[in-house]
């Protein structure tokens, strides 16, 4: 028995060492005002973030292909390399063309890590008949990831203040090197093409199991995974409340005349604060629906975005800035849960891979479309539009949780 419980251990502090390298992310609370300093434009940033949101989804479903066909390690692996080489393109170059070029190889490295690792997580933990525990694995991976970006983030501030923007990313393409070496040591279980997760069983027949892509395509066209497809879009309209907000925040509080080294302090403290909600996330999930999540924190967020946009201070703005940041982190982990316990293992990254490209082609629009809003109507009414929307994101909840007809977890 120590002997297992040694080797869960082992196995989990892999996963909690590759959470750690995944979200070490210097630039991550700064790269729009070292854009802004280089002389990209505002206009040209929010084209960069498309085009990064758009490049991840071109590739969001073959990535889970691949990861499905090939290991969730090479999938990982080549994401990581993806990012290292966007590091060094940073330092290299300093025009338009370039970065939209970066932005892109960007958007793919994070498509082939998308869903990757939730996959390869919850099949390492079904083979070892441990499937109920990872709502309360993932939140401590989280909070771990969590943690790690928010000390980077401060990390990226003191070292653009010490040193240079150089040393920035320097830094940044040395982490990802060392994500990819990570990813090597890390353990993969295989498991056969019919294994299913503990929550439930699709109907898989005695023929000759199909492609992983027919596998796919059958899924989506069956009722099972037709109703999650209301899900996915919901969840997507909620981020889409909080993801360009993150990213806007840094020139918001820089026009309110906070330097780079406090700005850096806001977001790594975005970070420390997910990082509790994400270890508190297992315990909430083990209790409540993912419907009751998803009102509450829906509910939370849209009157939080409604209060941000009525121009309270400097202080207060701050304070419910944190909040609307990390408060998603339950959410997050509930959606995922729900998400596992209803696909089977042989689809698990191409089905995240699905859940993910409906989310970057939302949130790729909206990146747009929020720096348009904020050049026609200023920062306050975008806000409470944008308000708005994230409400709106419950409609899509409601469908699935209404066609399922079963309850989500199942301890």
């Amino acid at each position: 028995m120590n002997k297992l419980n040694f080797l869960k251990n082992k196995n989990d502090n892999f996963y909690y060492s590759l959470s750690i390298f995944m979200n070490l992310d210097v630039q991550r609370s700064l790269f729009v005002l070292y854009l802004l300093q280089i002389g990209i434009s505002q206009g040209e940033i929010g084209a960069l973030q498309s085009f990064l949101f758009f490049s991840a989804v071109a590739l969001e479903i073959p990535s889970g292909l691949l990861a499905d066909r090939y290991g969730r390690k090479f999938s990982l692996a080549i994401g990581f390399l993806g990012l290292f080489l966007s590091g060094v393109g940073f330092l290299l170059f300093s025009s338009f063309i370039p970065f939209a070029i970066i932005f892109c190889l960007f958007g793919a490295s994070i498509a082939m890590g998308s869903g990757s690792d939730r996959a390869l997580l919850y099949d390492n933990l079904l083979a070892e008949h441990r499937a109920d525990e990872y709502p309360k694995i993932l939140s401590r991976a989280r909070a771990v990831g969590a943690v790690s970006l928010g000390l980077s983030m401060l990390l990226g501030g003191v070292l653009q203040e010490t040193l240079s923007w150089n040393s920035v990313y320097i830094f940044f393409a040395i982490s990802k090197f060392i994500g990819a070496i990570v990813v090597a040591f890390t353990p993969e279980t295989k498991l056969p093409p019919a294994s299913l997760n503990f929550h439930d069983r699709c109907e898989i027949g005695n023929e000759t199991t199909p492609g992983v892509f027919i596998s796919l395509i059958n899924f989506f066209h069956s009722k099972k995974g037709a109703f999650l497809m209301p899900l996915f879009i919901g969840f997507a309209l909620f981020e889409l409340s909080t993801i360009p907000l993150f990213i806007y925040g840094q020139p918001f509080f820089a026009m309110q005349g906070l330097n780079v080294t406090i700005i850096a302090g806001i977001y790594a403290s975005v970070e420390g604060i997910s990082a509790v909600m994400f270890m508190i996330a297992g315990v909430v999930c083990s209790k409540f629906t993912l419907g009751k999540i998803a009102f509450a924190t829906t509910g939370v967020v849209t009157f939080l975005l409604v209060i941000l946009a009525m121009n309270i201070g400097v202080i207060t703005s701050i304070i419910i800035f944190l909040i609307i940041m990390s408060l998603p982190a339950i959410y997050e982990t509930s959606y995922e849960t729900y998400i596992h316990n209803n696909v089977e293992s042989r689809i698990r990254a191409s089905c995240l891979s699905v859940a993910n490209l409906i989310n970057a082609v939302i949130i790729g629009i909206s990146y747009a479309l929020f720096g348009g809003l904020l050049d026609m109507y200023g920062f306050s009414l975008t806000l409470i539009i944008i308000a708005c929307v994230c409400f709106v994101g419950l409609l899509g909840v409601s469908a699935t949780l209404l066609l399922d007809q079963q309850k989500p977890f199942k301890n």
